[in-house]
Parts: C-alpha cells; sequence; structure tokens
C-alpha cells in the first residue's frame, strides 16, 4: 500500500472511528508532505473539509473546499464561514489558503479561483536555509561554511603562533 492511500485511509478509518482530530492531524502531515514537494491531491482536500465540517469548524472546511471542485450545500456554508472569518481580500484570502502547488496541478475551476486572486506559486524553503529551494529528495551539496574556514584558519594562526613562541623560549630569544 502506497503512503498517499495509506495515509487517506487511515484518516478515513480516524474519522469513522469518531475521532476527527486523529483525522485532522494525520491530513495535515500528509498535506506537508504534499507541499514540500510542490504537489495537489484533490481527495485530502476533500476529506480534510469533510473532517473539519464534522468538527465544527466551517471557516477551515470552506478553506480546504476552496481549493476542490466541491460545490455543495455544505460547502457553500463553509465557504461564506470562511470569508465571514477571512474577509474576500484575495491577500488575506491566500494567506489563510495557503495553497502550495503549481497552478496547473489544481482543477480548472480552483484554477480560475487562484488566478482571480492573483496567485503565483513559490517553491517549498526549509526554514533551515530559506534563501535556497530544493525538493525533500535532494541531498544538500556539501561546502565549507564560511564560518568553518575562519576556525581553520585560526587554528593553523594559533599553531604558527605557539610553535613561534616555544621556539623562542627555546633558544632564549
Amino acid at each position: 500500500m502506497d503512503k498517499k492511500s495509506s495515509a487517506l485511509d487511515r484518516a478515513r478509518a480516524d474519522l469513522a472511528a469518531g475521532r476527527p482530530d486523529l483525522a485532522r492531524e494525520r491530513l495535515h502531515g500528509y498535506l506537508h508532505s504534499l507541499h514540500c514537494r510542490g504537489d495537489y491531491n484533490q481527495d485530502a482536500y476533500l476529506l480534510l473539509g469533510e473532517v473539519l465540517f464534522a468538527m465544527k469548524d466551517y471557516a477551515r472546511a470552506g478553506a480546504a473546499w476552496l481549493l476542490t471542485e466541491r460545490d455543495d450545500a455544505e460547502a457553500q456554508v463553509s465557504i461564506d464561514a470562511f470569508h465571514k472569518r477571512f474577509g474576500t481580500d484575495p491577500v488575506n484570502v491566500l494567506r489563510a489558503l495557503k495553497p502550495r502547488a503549481r497552478s496547473e496541478e489544481y482543477p480548472p475551476k480552483v484554477q480560475e479561483r487562484l488566478q482571480n486572486w492573483g496567485y503565483r506559486y513559490m517553491p517549498y524553503r526549509a526554514r533551515s536555509n530559506p534563501h535556497e529551494t530544493m525538493r525533500p529528495d535532494e541531498e544538500p551539496e556539501r561546502t565549507l561554511r564560511p564560518i568553518e574556514a575562519g576556525c581553520i584558519v585560526m587554528l593553523i594562526g594559533g599553531a604558527v603562533l605557539s610553535l613561534i613562541y616555544f621556539y623562542m623560549r627555546l633558544h632564549g630569544r
């Protein structure tokens, strides 16, 4: 069983067992792994919306469903709650939604929404090095950092000065 179906199946089982909180956490973890790769899975957002709706967090359910093509009565109630909480300003909407994939990955209806809000895809950046974009499966290039180079220079300089000091002490100068 692959990771995608496994995570979604376990989240569905958690929801069926009356544990929407655990299902939400599983889905957040799965969506984070998608976020890191810049991928999109509509089924995950649909399920997250269902979980949040079951938890009566209608605004967050609306946020999840805005990134899908779902358009029924529950989705409309949730989307209205989302706009009531976060407003309709595109900056606030995008900040609350946090779409993380290329526009082409989303269904056409969602692509149109994102385009109307002025969405622009930004690749994942690790917090440890926000200036570098890398995929999780890539190995970072190993180079000598400036602090390491400075430490090496100081170590060599200290060793040379110690040798000079002991030489001077031995020969009495």
